[in-house]
């Protein structure tokens, strides 16, 4: 389960660093039907596994991956969508803004785009790990 405020931290961190490109982010689940006719970002979260640090620990630790999904037209080039794609791993290198509490973004890898996908869109990939730690209360 990906925590609410890792996905809000990666999304705010995202769009701004989207913004400064010109691009839009949207949200998996609240994206609109337009039809888009230039680049845009399709956000997503993965998560791997939450679970107490250890017995009776009141430490959890979730970690998982942040998604970013650069969408280009077919037919632009790479080194514009590869530069984009830099300037949005910097986001998550360099942050702007301090982290939550017990949020931690490590390491970052990029898939390559597929040149077999069918459609007018080609995607270019940002993947990044987090780490999260939270305090579990026990139930009153």
């Amino acid at each position: 389960m990906t925590s609410p405020v890792v996905w809000q931290d990666a999304f705010d961190r995202a769009t701004a660093a989207a913004t400064s490109l010109g691009l839009v982010v949207k949200d998996a689940l609240a994206q609109d039907q337009e039809t888009n006719t230039g680049p845009w970002i399709y956000f997503e979260t993965a998560s791997a596994s939450s679970g107490r640090l250890g017995m009776g620990e009141i430490v959890d630790e979730e970690t998982g991956q942040i998604w970013l999904h650069l969408m280009v037209r077919r037919g632009t080039g790479a080194i514009d969508a590869v530069t984009k794609r830099k300037a949005l791993s910097v986001a998550f290198r360099v942050p702007v803004a301090p982290l939550p509490a017990g949020l931690f973004y490590d390491d970052q890898g990029f898939d390559p785009p597929d040149d077999d996908q069918t459609g007018n869109w080609i995607r270019f990939s940002l993947m990044v790990d987090y780490r999260y730690q939270d305090i579990v209360l026990p139930a009153s």
